[in-house]
């Protein structure tokens, strides 16, 4: 079956669901379909499924639909896992698997591991999900697509066997940050929310109130202080993967009531899936390694600075002054890198600088709309830690 006619047969029967398309043309040919401002466009392999994921946590009354493909699924498979743990039921995924990277060429060179023999579905039904459908025929796709957004029985991923063929129906007259703002604008007019804050105040207008921050004692470990700091700012997600100098602030996230904290895999698929909950309204921060901000380079020049999405990121610095450990050896770079990839920055050496920049990092990203990192430095995360 063509990706074209499943496309076309569940396009006039969506409403207000909020559509995650996969890249090249899948996005084009849904553009085609279903021209709506609910639909973010050509997300990036590997972050359409962690996008959508986000958005349905952020708003579990919302349908929402995330259109893959087996090339982008394969390039991060634990996101299948974190979907089964965190169980959205409004979260529809669609993998187009035509067994290859059909939009760069039919060759054996670009073939997916699917054109080998892979089991996309039977890898997502032993990563925890129940609701795992393998359909060959439109009318089944159709049927399968219908009952899950209807019924909100998910997360349901549905693998669905197409062909190479591709319709050529024209390309995109928008770039990533204008369909960023016509999918925020149209997620705010329908939540009565508001996302897009780019000034906290008027021009010549005081600044806003501080918040209010606990007091830091002279003997305070950084995990009770960091999340301290993000509970007093307002920070209601977090995703996060262990590491020994995060690993206090995490355990404290997670029995947070007013904060939801995702456990994931690979550092690339938490910022997708942060990135999804700023579109459904979170104030998001990622807890990781400086080495997890390597990891996501990709994640974060292909989809935050992409589309104009902020994160907070608070990354512990390993290979800082003090390091002792071998995994540490490169962590001199850190600075360097977030500079190449003009990402803002800041070192915190002290614990009540703590506070003050996850404060500052907030309203800088939301003014800037890009993602920024807070550093804290090895003294900080490890040698003061209870």
């Amino acid at each position: 079956m063509r990706r074209y006619d499943c496309l076309a047969a569940i396009a006039g029967g969506l409403t207000d669901e909020l559509v995650v398309a996969n890249l090249a043309n899948t996005s084009t040919e849904w553009r085609s379909l279903r021209p709506h401002d609910g639909n973010l466009y050509f997300v990036g392999m590997g972050m359409v499924t962690p996008y959508a994921l986000g958005l349905a946590l952020a708003l579990p009354h919302r349908p929402v639909l995330a259109l893959d493909g087996d090339g982008g699924i394969l390039f991060e498979l634990s996101v299948l896992g974190t979907m089964a743990q965190t169980a959205p039921r409004n979260l529809c995924v669609v993998i187009f698997d035509n067994g290859g990277y059909v939009s760069t060429g039919r060759t054996p060179a670009s073939r997916s591991l699917s054109g080998n023999g892979y089991d996309i579905a039977a890898v997502a039904r032993a990563s925890g999900l129940a609701q795992v459908h393998r359909v060959e025929s439109v009318d089944d796709f159709a049927a399968a697509v219908r009952a899950a957004l209807k019924e909100g029985a998910g997360p349901t991923v549905i693998v669905a066997r197409t062909g190479p063929e591709q319709a050529f129906v024209g390309t995109s007259l928008m770039d990533g940050r204008e369909n960023k703002y016509r999918f925020a604008r149209y997620i705010e007019a329908t939540e009565k929310l508001t996302l897009l804050r780019p000034s906290a105040k008027e021009h010549g207008e005081p600044p806003k109130p501080d918040p209010t921050f606990a007091p830091v004692a002279a003997d305070a470990d950084f995990g009770t202080v960091l999340a301290e700091g993000l509970h007093e700012c307002g920070v209601d997600f977090a995703i996060g993967l262990p590491c020994s100098g995060m690993a206090a602030a995490q355990a404290i996230c997670m029995t947070d009531n007013a904060m939801r904290y995702v456990p994931v895999a690979h550092e690339g698929t938490g910022l997708g899936i942060c990135a999804g909950a700023w579109l459904g309204g979170k104030k998001p921060v990622a807890m990781i390694e400086n080495f997890g901000v390597f990891a996501s380079v990709y994640h974060l020049l292909r989809g935050h600075w992409t589309f104009g999405i902020p994160t907070l990121m608070i990354a512990e610095w390993r290979g800082d002054w003090g390091e002792q450990e071998f995994f540490g050896d490169s962590g001199d770079m850190t600075e360097e890198v977030l500079v190449a990839m003009r990402a803002n920055h800041r070192v915190v050496s002290r614990m009540e600088d703590v506070k003050p920049a996850i404060r500052d990092g907030l309203r800088w990203m939301s003014m800037a709309l890009r993602p920024t990192t807070i550093l804290p430095t090895y003294e900080l995360t490890r040698l003061r830690q209870r």
